[in-house]
């Protein structure tokens, strides 16, 4: 006797066994994702919403610095601009007189599966390298701008119109750059040890704090614009120090100066884990002890974000991104991994440089 076959069973049961497979796949490849955003790189990226190239100068906007992750290569960029060159390590415009004007700039990052990971904008602005005024910059820094040569770079390339002022360097040269110093130093009662200058002269010991006004009439000095070129000292993985110091220096300027322009340098980036791990003080110990680059440079790209979002609305403040536009691979000195060569110096004097004529007239 025939055994009677039952369809609707068997349907039944193959029914089931694919929905269990099918939710065993599911959960393997969800098991699978996960896994792979756990070893996935962590990458962190910042972009300005403006970038500044003035006629006859070379900006350059370096991957490594824009994206930060610590892996080389973890991740596949390109940038996207009717001018310029989409390089393998960089984005790279030479500002030309029959290109100025702003252009859109759009950076995406994929992984190499081809899928977007994050994208990113800004303006690309070229602009006219001569200025029709004369302005006086006063530069309130560290080691960075303490007598270093882009302040002379700056000065020739504007023809003169740009001067520096301050009680330190000399003539056209002159800055208020200390050695050391951290933006914490600056608001308070601080000696300047390395060269026996006594407390800086923004300290007003009345008030016991950073005091633009008092500055002002100790020194003289009334500049046309304030510069502040500050924070790779005293910075923490936690920048918030940092950023309110720097803050609280220009709300006091912003006081007695409501117009006056104020422009905030991104600190540059360490150079590599050798020159990191070579780079001595003054009395033969490690500078950055136990520090890695890639720690290091997370903490720049932090000081950045949090400055722009603490004073990216303030009036006439502007930022200049040279942590993105220093070659930090190359442009160092032998053994250094904080101060720049002549050719890192020149990259300092075009960026800065670009941004004065791109935002002053």
């Amino acid at each position: 006797m025939k055994r009677k076959i039952d369809l609707k069973k068997i349907k039944q049961n193959l029914c089931l066994f694919l929905t269990v497979a099918f939710l065993g796949l599911l959960l393997w490849n969800i098991r699978l994702q996960t896994e792979l955003t756990r070893l996935r790189p962590r990458m962190e990226a910042y972009l300005p919403k403006d970038v500044y190239v003035a006629v006859g100068a070379t900006m350059e906007l370096y991957n490594d610095q824009v994206v930060i992750c610590g892996m080389e290569g973890a991740y596949i960029l390109r940038w996207d601009c009717e001018i310029g060159h989409n390089m393998e390590e960089k984005f790279s415009v030479e500002g030309k007189e029959e290109q100025i004007g702003d252009y859109p700039l759009t950076l995406t990052i994929s992984d190499w599966n081809g899928r977007e990971v994050k994208c990113l904008s800004s303006t690309l602005h070229v602009v006219d390298n001569r200025l029709e005024n004369a302005y006086s910059v006063l530069n309130i820094g560290d080691s960075l701008s303490n007598g270093r040569e882009w302040y002379r770079k700056i000065f020739y390339l504007s023809d003169g119109q740009i001067t520096f002022a301050g009680t330190r360097g000399w003539t056209k040269y002159s800055h208020e750059g200390r050695s050391g110093f951290s933006p914490q130093d600056y608001l308070g009662e601080t000696e300047y040890t390395f060269e026996g200058e006594g407390v800086h002269p923004f300290y007003d010991p009345a008030q016991k704090m950073f005091d633009w006004n008092y500055y002002k009439m100790r020194t003289g000095y009334d500049p046309d614009i304030v510069q502040i070129f500050l924070g790779i000292n005293g910075l923490k993985e936690d920048p918030s120090d940092s950023i309110a110091a720097i803050a609280q220096m220009v709300n006091n300027i912003r006081r007695y100066d409501q117009e006056l322009p104020i422009y905030i340098v991104n600190t540059i980036y360490v150079g590599d884990q050798d020159h990191l791990g070579m780079a001595e003080l003054p009395d033969g110990s490690a500078q950055f002890r136990g520090d890695s680059k890639l720690q290091y440079d997370r903490k720049v790209l932090h000081l950045m974000e949090g400055l722009s979002r603490k004073l990216g609305n303030y009036n006439r403040v502007t930022f200049i991104p040279l942590a993105l536009m220093h070659d930090s691979a190359h442009n160092f000195e032998e053994g250094e991994a904080l101060h720049p060569n002549e050719t890192g110096d020149e990259q300092f004097a075009a960026c800065m440089y670009s941004v004065y004529c791109g935002t002053l007239e």
